[in-house]
């Protein structure tokens, strides 16, 4: 059985688009998509209040600035947990942080993401109507060609719409962002468009607007990643290594 891909990020929604597969599939839960259980730092908007792209972009770039620099005192604060608590320091239910931190230890460095894009109302909506309008009716268009007509006048014009809006929110927030010492140091969207990369090595599905086969390296994200020193007393096999200097310093002390 295939592993389903969640899209959490603009990019994985780009490569969902482009390849149309079931396996693709909107993050679970609705906490995210509606914000009222996130806090108050997380939360964007009320969807019953709808905000412009300027108000979007402005609210979003807030937020990017405080995850950014949360991230950067993550690196002081990790070694203060005996087994670190990522909902406690992100203000995070288990959920919310299943959905939005990937948290990796290396050998000695600590690796870790934060999935803004999942926070954005203009990516919820489209992700939304990717999952429940757009892939289903892209699907039942051969299986009923009768449905065809509202897939091409009405379904795929409303999924081009929430992409544009997407890209125009995420334009204006970058802007926003240019001189931000904070954002520039924690930037992961490089990084998040590499793990998608070998999906775009087929042709995309057909029939498909070509305003919604973006280039992947022209698909921006807010995806956030920051790397931090692994405390010492964290790393495996320290002892070991710690002799083994020691015993290459006295070797090289008696040639010496």
């Amino acid at each position: 059985m295939l592993s389903t891909l969640t899209i959490n990020s603009a990019p994985a929604l780009a490569t969902a688009l482009r390849s149309m597969d079931e396996r693709f599939s909107a993050p679970p839960g609705q906490s995210l998509g509606r914000g009222e259980m996130l806090v108050p730092m997380y939360r964007i908007s009320n969807p019953a209040v709808p905000l412009s792209v300027a108000q979007e972009a402005e609210a979003v770039a807030y937020l990017i600035s405080n995850v950014a620099d949360r991230l950067r005192r993550l690196g002081a604060a990790y070694g203060e947990w005996d087994a670190f608590d990522a909902p406690a320091y992100f203000d995070l239910s288990i959920a919310q942080t299943e959905q939005l931190v990937k948290l990796t230890e290396r050998v000695n460095t600590v690796h870790v993401t934060f999935f803004i894009d999942l926070l954005l109302p203009a990516f919820q909506q489209a992700v939304t109507w990717w999952a429940q309008e757009f892939l289903p009716a892209y699907q039942q268009r051969y299986e009923q060609p009768a449905l065809a007509p509202d897939f091409f006048q009405r379904i795929q014009p409303a999924m081009v719409e929430h992409r544009q809006h997407l890209a125009q929110v995420m334009q204006q927030t970058r802007t926003l962002l240019s001189n931000d010492f904070g954002f520039l140091a924690t930037n992961g969207a490089q990084e998040e468009r590499e793990r998608w990369r070998r999906w775009w090595s087929n042709s995309p599905a057909p029939a498909l607007d070509p305003r919604l086969l973006p280039e992947l390296s022209r698909t921006p994200t807010f995806t956030l990643s920051f790397d931090f020193p692994l405390p010492a007393y964290r790393q495996p096999d320290r002892l070991r290594r710690l002799r083994r200097n020691r015993d290459r310093q006295r070797w090289r002390q008696g040639r010496g």
